[in-house]
């Protein structure tokens, strides 16, 4: 189990507009205008961790779109009142650091 609020400074340092937010008593942190790189080029918009069981799979990671050609099965969801879009793609345990699992769940999108 990780500490929520360690957890977020960690992403506060990598993302300083990165907002935490609760939903359902899960810790969510939305990434406004993330920008990271898929298919060899930048992609900037909003992301949305959620660092705790969802939709069948121990972590998730939300887009605000899906991202052609990367990533298998897209799928949307509604979270904190939003419409976002998942990929297929798991192993990504809740006791990872929370900048760690960003990393891992962006390799779905390389």
């Amino acid at each position: 189990m990780t500490n929520t609020d360690d957890e977020y400074k960690k992403i506060k340092s990598l993302h300083e507009s990165a907002k935490l937010t609760r939903e359902g008593g899960n810790p969510i942190v939305l990434l406004p205008q993330a920008r990271f790189q898929s298919a060899g080029r930048e992609i900037q918009m909003d992301l949305l961790l959620y660092p705790a069981a969802h939709g069948g799979y121990p972590t998730r990671l939300f887009f605000e779109r899906q991202i052609e050609g990367r990533g298998n099965n897209w799928k949307q969801y509604c979270v904190v009142g939003r419409h976002w879009w998942a990929c297929s793609w798991g192993g990504i345990e809740a006791d990872m650091s929370w900048p760690g699992m960003l990393c891992a769940h962006l390799r779905a999108v390389e």
